[in-house]
């Protein structure tokens, strides 16, 4: 499955994105966005109302935020950079990323679309931070003891079966070296292997004839066959 990343970060503002570094990213935090059938892009656009400021019933100010939201389709909203704390999870905003999730009603449980976009997220992150799925993914419940995600909490062995799959989906990923016919002469080239898939780098395909850049101006790779 390939994600659908929408880069739509919020406003850098007190409340929402107070734009703190994160020195080093040592887990991920699943919530629920406890709001049914509500899209990623609604509560993302709830995170953004937050710059104004805004109170709670209690009369506090609300500081909340995630990095990613998952939406009832699979679509994913990024809302922070990485490199940025998020309000999402008290003492392990810090040190962790958050990661909302929508649901279609009130028992929480996410439909398939979203919940294979999520497995997909949280391996990607893992790979890049080297975290382990098992231990380092974590839920908002085992941080503050809210009851969130709600079904994930109430549901004990769906939520060991989540880590798992991300674990799974992790170990599908298998770096080999491969040969290839490039403009007819064979090369060496390092590849991924996905579920019997192999993905090669695009800067391995540079050769005497092919150059590989990258437009900063357009944040694209430039292929061009000299």
């Amino acid at each position: 499955m390939k994600m659908n990343i929408q880069n739509n970060y919020i406003t850098v503002n007190q409340y929402s994105r107070p734009k703190i570094a994160i020195k080093a990213v040592k887990g991920v935090v699943i919530h629920w966005v406890a709001n049914p059938n509500s899209s990623a892009q609604a509560n993302r656009n709830y995170f953004e109302g937050l710059k104004v400021g805004k109170k709670n019933s209690n009369g506090s100010m609300i500081y909340a935020s995630s990095h990613y939201i998952v939406g009832l389709e699979g679509e994913v909203v990024a809302c922070i950079p990485e490199n940025e704390m998020a309000y999402h999870a008290s003492s392990a905003n810090g040190t962790h990323l958050g990661i909302e999730v929508c649901h279609k009603d009130w028992e929480g449980q996410f439909t398939s679309p979203t919940y294979e976009a999520l497995i997909e997220l949280v391996a990607d992150i893992c790979k890049r931070y080297k975290l382990n799925p098992l231990t380092d993914v974590i839920r908002h419940y085992d941080v503050t003891g809210k009851n969130c995600p709600q079904y994930y909490v109430s549901h004990n062995e769906a939520w060991v079966q989540l880590k798992n799959d991300v674990n799974k989906r992790l170990e599908k990923e298998v770096i080999t070296q491969i040969t290839i016919q490039l403009n007819g002469k064979e090369k060496q080239v390092s590849t991924i292997n996905i579920d019997e898939t192999h993905y090669i780098k695009l800067r391995d395909l540079a050769d005497d004839h092919i150059d590989i850049g990258y437009d900063k101006e357009k944040k694209m790779p430039v292929v061009t066959i000299k």
